[in-house]
């Protein structure tokens, strides 16, 4: 598998770790098995996404990894809000994420 795949599935576990655990935060704790479910499931895509990680570290130029992950994921989660949970970003906010994607382009582009 190619490493930028790698990347990509490392961006994708690591948004999805995050978006469980949101929707776990929608049921109450201990009288609804989705809570769990959704825990779990969390727990499980921040292991494979650390794992990732630690491969992708070895693989590329810290200086240029840390920030293309961190800011893609960042993007994918605010995405994600928007889709699945209803969320509204202000102006400044989608003007932070236009920044981000012009970030990785150049991070990208070196």
């Amino acid at each position: 598998m190619s490493n930028y795949l790698l990347v990509i599935l490392g961006v994708f576990t690591s948004a999805m770790a995050q978006i469980m655990l949101k929707r776990s935060g929608e049921f109450t704790v201990l009288k609804d098995v989705n809570f769990f479910i959704y825990l779990v499931l969390g727990g499980l895509f921040y292991v494979a996404s650390f794992g990732l990680y630690v491969y992708l570290l070895r693989t590329f130029n810290l200086s240029k990894i840390s920030p293309i992950m961190t800011i893609a994921t960042m993007i994918l989660v605010v995405v994600a809000g928007i889709l699945f949970f209803k969320e509204v970003i202000s102006t400044k906010q989608a003007l932070g994420i236009v920044f981000g994607l012009i970030s990785i382009m150049l991070i990208v582009g070196q």
